[in-house]
C-alpha cells in the first residue's frame, strides 16, 4: 500500500500502522538467481529463518539467517554482528531491499502460505516479463 504523503513524518506513521497483511508487502524481497530460475517468481515476502545474502553496505556479502524483522522494513542477521565498546554483541538492522534470499526457511515442506502465493502468482500472470506469456483456462495472455 502506497503512501500518499511527501512529509517524512506522516509516511513513518502510515509504515508503523500498516496491518501484517500490508505490511508483508512492503517486507518482501528478490530471490536469488537460481530460486527465480526454479520457482519463476522474483519477489516474496521475508520471514524469519530465511538465509539471506546481504548485497550493499557495511556488511556486503554476509550471508546469514534472519532472526528478526523489525516494523519498520528492516531484518536482524545472525551472522551480520558487531560488538560494542562494553563488549556486547549487537545485531544491527538492515534494509529489506539490500536482502536476496538465497534459502527459504529449514521445513520438512514448503509453508502453504508461500506455495499458494507462488502458484497466485505463476498462475495469474504477475510475472510474465520473467517466463513470458501463460495460458489461462485455455486462452493466451497477450502483451
Amino acid at each position: 500500500m502506497k503512501v500518499k504523503s511527501q512529509k517524512p513524518r506522516k509516511q513513518r506513521k502510515a509504515l508503523f500502522n500498516h496491518k501484517n497483511h500490508q505490511r508483508s508487502k512492503l517486507l518482501s524481497t528478490r530471490l536469488a538467481d537460481f530460486l527465480t530460475e526454479q520457482y519463476g517468481i522474483k519477489r516474496l515476502p521475508l520471514k524469519v529463518g530465511d538465509q539471506v545474502r546481504i548485497c550493499k553496505g557495511e556488511y556486503s556479502d554476509f550471508e546469514g539467517e534472519v532472526i528478526e524483522i523489525l516494523k519498520n522494513q528492516r531484518a536482524r542477521i545472525k551472522e551480520a554482528q558487531f560488538e560494542k565498546a562494553d563488549g556486547t554483541q549487537f545485531h544491527p538492522a538492515i534494509h529489506v531491499s539490500n536482502l536476496i534470499i538465497t534459502k527459504f526457511a529449514e521445513e520438512k515442506k514448503m509453508d502453504p502460505w508461500r506455495a499458494s502465493m507462488m502458484e497466485r502468482k505463476v498462475l495469474y500472470g504477475f510475472e510474465e516479463e520473467l517466463t513470458g506469456p501463460k495460458k489461462v483456462k485455455g486462452v493466451e495472455k497477450e502483451k
